[in-house]
């Protein structure tokens, strides 16, 4: 569980990022206030003077903080007014969609900030759907495999023949094609050409596989 205080300091802005599909928490997100009251503006300023050519290498600092193990972030000391975050994964930029949310820091009561909690849930892009017999619809395959061609992106079916291939490479604009190959042992190959499009899964995107 969080704290709501660290040292001298009072958390204003706390939550963690989550990955919209399976809900896990993620860690290593970059969360950044991109925009922000004047008076948070002038603070920035006056630690970017004191840090200097540091200061665009921070990892972390006022403005930037990057989720724990457990997904977990926070900014803390922060004057009220309106911001807005931004969450992204740098270790797969093309696999998800940066996501935006505005937060309301309010004034303090008695010298106390009240913490706001804002989650955010980073979208990824993906393909889920379900493996079935051919010549018996109610038929579930299990262990189907389900691989994107020339990648080493895949999935294995579940015993209710669901699968689910999620954080796929793809175009901050556009869409990219991709070919979608199953297979499952005492079944014939399939393969499908798809279109995806960054921090979109395509749903019930289904198939029914001949017995050999």
């Amino acid at each position: 569980m969080l704290e709501l205080s660290i040292v001298n300091q009072q958390i204003a802005i706390a939550g963690k990022v989550l990955q919209e599909e399976t809900q896990k928490n993620i860690s290593g997100a970059i969360v950044a206030i991109i925009e922000m009251p004047e008076k948070f503006r002038a603070i920035l300023s006056l630690k970017a003077l004191q840090y200097g050519s540091k200061w665009e290498k921070m990892p972390e600092r006022p403005d930037r903080k990057i989720t724990s193990n457990d997904g977990y972030f926070y900014f803390t000391n922060l004057p009220s007014g309106e911001y807005l975050l931004e969450a992204s994964l740098p270790t797969s930029l093309t696999r998800y969609n940066e996501v935006r949310t505005k937060v309301q820091v309010s004034s303090p009561i008695n010298g106390k900030i009240s913490t706001t909690m804002a989650d955010i849930v980073l979208l990824p892009t993906g393909i889920k759907g379900r493996i079935t017999d051919a010549n018996d619809p109610k038929k579930f395959i299990t262990n189907a495999k389900v691989q994107i061609q020339d990648s080493e992106d895949a999935s294995i079916s579940d015993r209710q023949g669901n699968y689910r291939l999620i954080g796929l490479e793809s175009p901050k604009l556009g869409q990219r094609n991709i070919t979608v190959i199953v297979s499952a042992t005492g079944y014939q190959k399939v393969s499908q050409s798809l279109n995806i499009q960054r921090g979109q899964v395509i749903a019930e995107q289904n198939f029914a596989l001949k017995s050999k």
